[in-house]
């Protein structure tokens, strides 16, 4: 299968000339993005600044002595928690 970009895609990517475009996808009410092929060093650049970005903070935190004891079992108690708060939305 070969999809055809649509004339409203299109319209969109002439609107914006850079970075991912987002599709509303009414049948799944999932996010769908378009990327230029040309787009993906850009945008892999910007992901790896935010990990720098996020690292250096996280280890500020530690220097600073700005941490908590890991409780796995809370982190487990927690994520199923959102993930039933989740479920329960849908």
């Amino acid at each position: 299968m070969n999809p055809k970009i649509t004339p409203e895609i299109r319209n969109a990517l002439t609107e914006h000339p850079v970075g991912p475009i987002q599709l509303d996808d009414e049948l799944s009410n999932e996010p769908i993005f378009v990327v230029r092929l040309g787009d993906i060093p850009d945008l892999q650049a910007a992901v790896d600044e935010r990990i720098r970005r996020e690292l250096a903070e996280a280890d500020a935190d530690i220097v600073a002595g700005d941490v908590a004891t890991w409780d796995a079992g809370d982190v487990k108690r927690r994520g199923r928690e959102r993930l039933r708060d989740q479920m329960n939305e849908e």
